[in-house]
């Protein structure tokens, strides 16, 4: 096996030591993939070859299987680290300040809409309460909610014959 292949591997192997914990039950499985990979490292020319035959052969998707079932170790981030999390993050909100802001701003647009909305249909209520109106205007809300669902129930009916015939 290359040294690129082996890079590969390793890291796909390595993978499960250094960052999840197998369980018990699950280690002979862990170990029979880590067998298969190794043998098709072995297989392969180049980096490029055992990449393509690693998705091709369902590898991969036993792979991403193998991780969900195991238990992520906890990490604790050097200072280096978190200094370049700090960082990117900063890049990331640079790169993409316009969007953020206008996705901010549109949330709060909604917000504020949806406010003024519910504050609009609680004064309308309260006004025909007041008026002593709000029942009639339930009774005739009901009765049209009412005609619109046996409508649409019936249209069904009818649309569901005309399918059955042809």
């Amino acid at each position: 096996m290359n040294e690129y292949v082996k890079v590969s591997v390793s890291s796909r192997v390595d993978f499960f030591n250094k960052y999840y914990t197998v369980p018990q039950g699950l280690i002979p499985e862990v170990q029979g993939f880590i067998a298969q990979i190794n043998a098709l490292g072995e297989g392969c020319a180049d980096c490029t070859e055992f990449e393509a035959k690693f998705v091709s052969s369902g590898l991969s998707d036993k792979f991403n299987s193998l991780l969900t079932r195991c238990t992520p170790k906890p990490y604790q981030m050097t200072t280096e680290e978190k200094q370049f999390a700090k960082d990117t993050a900063k890049q990331m909100f640079k790169e993409n300040r316009s969007e953020i802001i206008k996705h901010e701003i549109n949330e709060v647009a909604d917000h504020i809409m949806v406010e003024a909305e519910e504050e609009l249909i609680a004064k309308r209520r309260q006004v025909m309460i007041e008026n002593d109106v709000y029942d009639d205007y339930t009774r005739a809300s009901n009765y049209i909610d009412l005609a619109t669902d046996t409508t649409s129930f019936l249209g069904g009916l009818f649309k569901k014959k005309k399918n059955k015939n042809k």
